[in-house]
């Protein structure tokens, strides 16, 4: 079933790209036109920009490696850096693996002992009354009882140890910090030496893919529809660029993005809806991330 779920999803995706390439091939992309919906909107990566930070608590940690710089691309699951606890943490690891060790010795001795003392106590359980005294039979009977609750508290010991060692492991892990996609560092704020703060490590992002966020007016949002066309454009830029729309947001707020005329209204409510762009804006904007745009929406 979730093969299958996988499957159609894929499909949409590959009918939406393409569909999405023919009609970037199709539509002229033109600003000067008063049809459609004119909106402000940002750059931004299809996967977001992902900060990237660190598990160990509100006491923060120090960087003791850092892998990678900015522009350097990366693979999920990939080690990006290693904290200053991390030897620590290591060796906390290795101590919790050799006591279990000690202890699983230990077991291993007192398993031999009980089977002894079992053999004894029902051996002088066995004989008659008159041929042992009936201390010896208790000495026997107390050594083989001793032996049984021995080998529980040593299990018990084991146990409790095995789940140190995995809190230990956890905690090792949070000294190494990974990639959680494959892409692009795009900032690092704690550099080799450094205490991550509240910013995180870094960030990191999905070039490969670009979309528009485009503020729309809370009224204007019944005239989108997904599949419309769109086209940007912002000062600087070479040309415009075509985009069409993949998403609309579930939110209604207050705009982000204010226009630069002072008697523009700031409190306007809006929803995003997100574009994909041309695959042509990408070398054009990946260095643009959250660069404010103009976005005209064609229906």
């Amino acid at each position: 079933m979730m093969y299958a779920k996988a499957s159609a999803t894929l499909f949409l995706n590959v009918i939406f790209l393409l569909t999405c390439t023919g009609a970037f091939a199709e539509t002229s992309c033109r600003l000067d036109t008063k049809q459609g919906i004119g909106a402000l909107g940002r750059i931004e990566p299809r996967s977001r920009v992902i900060k990237v930070s660190h598990n160990a608590g509100p006491e923060g940690a120090r960087v003791e490696q850092l892998f990678f710089q900015e522009a350097d691309s990366v693979q999920a699951g990939e080690k990006l850096a290693v904290l200053s606890d991390h030897v620590k943490r290591k060796a906390e690891v290795q101590a919790a693996g050799t006591r279990i060790k000690v202890l699983e010795a230990q077991r291993a001795v007192e398993q031999v002992a009980l089977t002894f003392n079992k053999k004894e106590h029902l051996r002088h359980q066995s004989l008659d009354p008159g041929a042992v005294s009936i201390s010896l039979v208790d000495e026997k009977r107390l050594a083989y009882e001793q032996s049984l609750a021995d080998l529980k508290r040593l299990s018990a010991e084991i146990t409790r140890a095995q789940a140190e060692q995995k809190i230990a492991e956890a905690e090792l892990d949070n000294t190494l910090i990974t990639a959680p996609i494959t892409g692009t560092v795009v900032k690092i704020f704690a550099r080799q030496g450094e205490r991550i703060g509240d910013n995180g490590l870094l960030q990191i992002a999905d070039l490969s893919q670009l979309d528009v966020v485009a503020e729309v007016y809370e009224s204007e949002l019944p005239q989108v529809k997904i599949g419309q066309t769109g086209c940007i454009t912002a000062t600087g830029f070479k040309r415009s660029y075509r985009a069409m729309v993949r998403e609309l947001g579930f939110l209604v707020r207050k705009n982000d993005l204010n226009d630069t005329d002072p008697l523009a209204d700031r409190d306007n409510r809006i929803i995003e809806v997100r574009l994909t762009l041309e695959p042509e804006a990408v070398a054009d904007l990946q260095h643009q991330i959250f660069r404010q745009v103009k976005v005209r929406i064609v229906p």
